[in-house]
């Protein structure tokens, strides 16, 4: 799906959906916020930081941050945007390839599934870790291209809702090359309501992994 089709699609969805969790592309309400919070838990405590949500949507994901901390929301949808600042987030439309802040701006900067929906991420990568500052957080969230109900599911579904996923080593690969180390990964395991840490890849529970998140460090030079 092109990146107009994509906006359109999300516009659409909040329109209909408005602010509600439904307007982000989960399998439903109990995956979304399993999800979010697992991930912030395994994000940390943050306080007093500029945090950038990079593709945000209607904001549900990074809000809680709001409360002590000052977030940016950046998409291409500019009605799931309206949502957004309602729920605390300082938004702008942009690209994600060429964002309007200066180099080393943000102390978190996150990107939670968004990539598995355009065509080449690296130029994506490589802008988010531009503005990521120095002993900064990165914090990508996506697709797992080696879960088995994944390539169950695409033997069903008709309608393609997602054109890529990826494998974690690709990933890993990806910020290691745009200077971030200590290197981790969350799995999670859809539907099962449990996730699992590690520092690496290839373990046979990984088969049932159904989505990741990773983060790195950004090296202070």
């Amino acid at each position: 799906m092109s990146t107009t089709n994509w906006k359109q699609y999300f516009d659409q969805k909040a329109e209909r959906h408005g602010a509600s969790v439904k307007s982000s592309d989960y399998f439903d309400d109990a995956s979304f916020f399993m999800q979010r919070d697992n991930t912030l838990r395994w994000l940390g405590k943050m306080r007093g930081k500029e945090i950038l949500d990079a593709g945000c949507g209607v904001g549900a994901f990074s809000e809680p941050l709001t409360h002590e901390n000052t977030v940016y929301g950046v998409d291409f949808s500019e009605k799931s945007l309206e949502f957004a600042a309602g729920r605390g987030l300082r938004t702008m439309t942009g690209d994600l390839t060429a964002l309007q802040f200066d180099a080393g701006k943000f102390d978190v900067v996150l990107c939670i599934g968004v990539i598995q929906l355009i065509e080449c991420y690296l130029p994506v990568i490589k802008e988010l870790a531009r503005v990521t500052k120095p002993g900064g957080t990165l914090l990508v969230q996506t697709l797992h291209k080696d879960s088995i109900q994944r390539k169950l599911l695409r033997l069903f579904e008709q309608s393609k809702k997602f054109d890529k996923m990826y494998g974690m080593d690709e990933l890993k690969q990806a910020l290691s090359q745009q200077g971030f180390e200590q290197i981790e990964f969350l799995k999670l395991y859809h539907p099962f309501q449990f996730v699992s840490m590690s520092c690496g890849e290839g373990m046979m529970s990984d088969l049932f992994c159904t989505s990741f998140a990773i983060k790195g460090r950004k090296k202070i030079d």
